[in-house]
C-alpha cells in the first residue's frame, strides 16, 4: 500500500496537471490540443520531417500522427510535400498561418508555466529543477 506522503504527491501533481490544462484551455486562442502543439513545435524545428519521424517523436503511433497531421493540414498549419527525391515520402512543414500560430500557443504555454512558477522564490526553483530532473531520469 502506498504510504500517505506517495498518495499526497499523485494527487498534487494530478492538481498541477489540472491547473495547467485549465489555464491553457482559458488562454488557448487557437483551440490546439497538447498533441497538436507539440506536433508544430516538432515540425517547426525540424522542417521537412517525415510522418514517420513526427510520430516517434511525440511518442504515438503512425495511424495516430496521420490524423493529427490531417487535422493540422485542415486547419492550414503545415503543409504536405512530395519528396525531391524519393517521391514516396511525404514532408510536412508549417505555413505561414502555422508560424504564426505556434508562435502564439508558445507565448499561451509560456503564461500558463509562469502562472504556477512565479509563486516560487529561485532557491525554490533550483529545488524544483533538480527534482523534476532526477524523476525524469
Amino acid at each position: 500500500m502506498k504510504s500517505d506522503i506517495d498518495k499526497k504527491l499523485y494527487e498534487l501533481i494530478f492538481d498541477i496537471y489540472k491547473k495547467l490544462k485549465k489555464h491553457y484551455s482559458l488562454l488557448n486562442n487557437d483551440n490546439l490540443s497538447m498533441a497538436q502543439l507539440h506536433g508544430l513545435n516538432y515540425i517547426f524545428n525540424n522542417p521537412n520531417c517525415t510522418l514517420k519521424e513526427l510520430a516517434k517523436k511525440i511518442s504515438v503511433s503512425t495511424p495516430s500522427a496521420n490524423d493529427l497531421v490531417n487535422r493540422l493540414v485542415n486547419f492550414n498549419l503545415i503543409k504536405r510535400e512530395e519528396d525531391k527525391k524519393d517521391r514516396r515520402l511525404i514532408r510536412l512543414s508549417l505555413t505561414d498561418k502555422g508560424k504564426r500560430v505556434l508562435n502564439e500557443a508558445l507565448k499561451t504555454k509560456k503564461q500558463c508555466f509562469s502562472f504556477l512558477i512565479d509563486k516560487l522564490s529561485n532557491k525554490e526553483k533550483n529545488y524544483l529543477l533538480l527534482i523534476l530532473k532526477k524523476i525524469i531520469s
